[in-house]
């Protein structure tokens, strides 16, 4: 394995989340929308709903659509994603619901940073190691980077919204070599998608580790860590030569 000379980043799930650091924080910005117009569910009941939503999305990929290739795009699935959520939850008006919890999203009310992200970055950027941030978001993910205030720890965001390019297609993954000015071999892939955040990253060339934050998964053959504290604890034992 060669030593780590770089780092990338996903976004969402692994630095900034949906009321991060709260437990099911994806399920509880729906179970909040429905608490605010008077009705209550329990993760039990929301999940079937979730999933069904998921396997509607999953057949629209198979037809062409990248739901976040394009600013438009992803807004228009997220709409739709809200839209069918909030209908199979009988919320008043799901459509209009959609729209304003979009705009509440879009402004950056529910997304935060995970707590062991500013740590994580400060010693990496202390030890010298590049990073930059390659993930599937519109290009809103930029100013949430700033307002979160920590754009600056990246030489670049390469972002799906504005390359126009999905993980995990190895292009993306390519364009971050190149801002690295590094070999694909020598950067390490850091995200909690099994598909674009270690499989993808994989086949690009990339050294990759799962974050696995809730420890789903089990597969043993998966390296994998489950917080970003491990990640600066793992790096200058196995990955990287640098100061040495």
């Amino acid at each position: 394995m060669n030593p780590v000379k770089g780092l990338s980043f996903d976004a969402d799930g692994t630095l900034v989340g949906t009321f991060a650091g709260a437990s099911m924080g994806f399920e509880n910005f729906f179970l909040h929308a429905a608490a605010s117009h008077g009705k209550y569910f329990s993760l039990e009941d929301l999940q079937p709903i979730l999933q069904y939503t998921k396997e509607e999305t999953v057949k629209w990929r198979a037809s062409g659509f990248e739901p976040y290739a394009s600013e438009e795009n992803s807004r228009r699935y997220w709409l739709w994603f809200y839209e069918e959520v909030f209908s199979e939850m009988d919320l008043p008006e799901p459509k209009k619901t959609a729209h304003q919890f979009l705009e509440r999203y879009e402004a950056g009310e529910f997304t935060m940073l995970y707590s062991d992200v500013l740590p994580c970055l400060q010693t990496l950027r202390a030890q010298g190691i590049p990073m930059i941030v390659i993930s599937n978001y519109s290009p809103i993910l930029e100013r949430f980077l700033n307002k979160l205030g920590i754009s600056h720890y990246f030489k670049a965001a390469l972002i799906s919204g504005i390359t126009g390019v999905e993980k995990p297609n190895p292009a993306l993954f390519q364009m971050g070599a190149e801002a690295l000015a590094l070999h694909p071999s020598e950067i390490l892939h850091v995200g909690n998608d099994l598909e674009e955040d270690y499989r993808g990253p994989q086949n690009a060339g990339f050294q990759a580790v799962l974050l696995d934050r809730n420890r789903q998964c089990i597969d043993p053959s998966i390296h994998k860590i489950h917080t970003l504290e491990a990640l600066v604890t793992l790096l200058p034992q196995q990955y990287t030569s640098h100061g040495n």
